[in-house]
């Protein structure tokens, strides 16, 4: 069962909502009794019980000891006084995003012909506001997707660097696979001791990379060993199922006192609280002779995602 926020989809999920904040429920079955219980008599020939499984799969409710419990988003919804319809449609849209909405949104602009004449029609209540919430759940599935591409470009460039240290005889642990507390990602643990900050580009964003508050206040407090390391994959590297050795074009160090010429100070109209995205200048950069093993191998950058996706690599 899709998650399309039709009229009456929106209302079912809303009614299950209200019955999920009341008290756990058992299964999805007692659940949708629970929600039926409360409907008007027009609403009961809905699936509730199909609904409420539907939620689940899309991990806006989760099984516990004490039964389903209903996810943040799906308790807010339960409490709003107004709009409560259209913001179930909203969350629905981000929680399962249909198949054809990139195409159908581009630029900040809906191209109706590219959305299926039934999904069209049973979005319809949602006029006047149907191409705002449709350009809203796009952009929202755009940055998932980009999380999710940033984590897989991440990943093998750690992998690189790792390979690489432990072909130079360095005992180093990955310790991002713990927490992402530490402030960077791999730990040097023989001498000379080193924590490096890993970041992966390609050839067209060489030298930027985006620096969290917590990184960047690491690496200023460990500024005799803290490193970022950034690893330029060659543009072969995303378009392959599986990294060697030879996706790598080069690796690129950059040290805490260089982060700190270009990160400006906080002032009281201004604080840097979260990320952002840093582009020192090129004379900051230095290569560093790091190879990965000749037995290197790591999953490969090939798009998962829509083909028409296009980034800059």
């Amino acid at each position: 069962m899709t998650l399309l926020p039709s009229h009456g989809m929106a209302f079912g999920v809303l009614l299950l909502a209200h019955a999920a904040v009341r008290s756990p429920r058992a299964d999805a079955a007692s659940w949708a009794r629970a929600a039926a219980d409360q409907a008007p008599y027009w609403a009961r020939s809905l699936n509730l019980r199909a609904t409420a499984q539907a939620l689940a799969r899309h991990g806006l409710a989760t099984e516990t000891e004490t039964g389903l419990q209903p996810s943040e988003r799906l308790r807010t919804l339960a409490v709003l006084e107004s709009h409560a319809l259209q913001a179930t449609a909203r969350m629905l849209l981000a929680a399962a995003p249909p198949s054809w909405l990139p195409l159908a949104v581009r630029s900040a602009t809906v191209i109706r012909d590219y959305v299926p004449a039934a999904d069209l029609k049973a979005l319809a209540w949602l006029e006047p506001e149907l191409d705002a919430l449709l350009i809203d759940a796009a952009a929202q599935q755009r940055w998932a997707d980009e999380d999710a591409w940033r984590t897989r470009l991440g990943a093998a460039a750690e992998a690189a660097v790792l390979s690489a240290l432990r072909r130079a005889g360095r005992e180093a642990v990955q310790v991002s696979l713990v927490s992402d507390a530490y402030g960077y990602d791999i730990d040097v643990c023989d001498p000379p001791t080193a924590q490096i900050e890993v970041k992966g580009v390609g050839p067209q964003t060489r030298g930027s990379f985006h620096l969290t508050r917590h990184e960047y206040e690491t690496a200023q407090r460990r500024r005799g060993t803290w490193r970022l390391v950034q690893v330029v994959f060659h543009s072969s590297a995303f378009n392959a199922a599986v990294l060697g050795p030879d996706h790598v074009s080069e690796v690129l160090c950059l040290t805490p006192e260089a982060l700190h010429a270009v990160v400006p100070e906080d002032t009281e109209a201004f604080v840097w609280e979260q990320s952002a995205l840093l582009t020192p200048p090129a004379t900051a950069w230095r290569t560093v002779d790091l190879k990965p093993a000749a037995d290197f191998s790591a999953p490969g950058l090939r798009p998962r995602a829509v083909p028409h996706q296009q980034r800059r690599r």
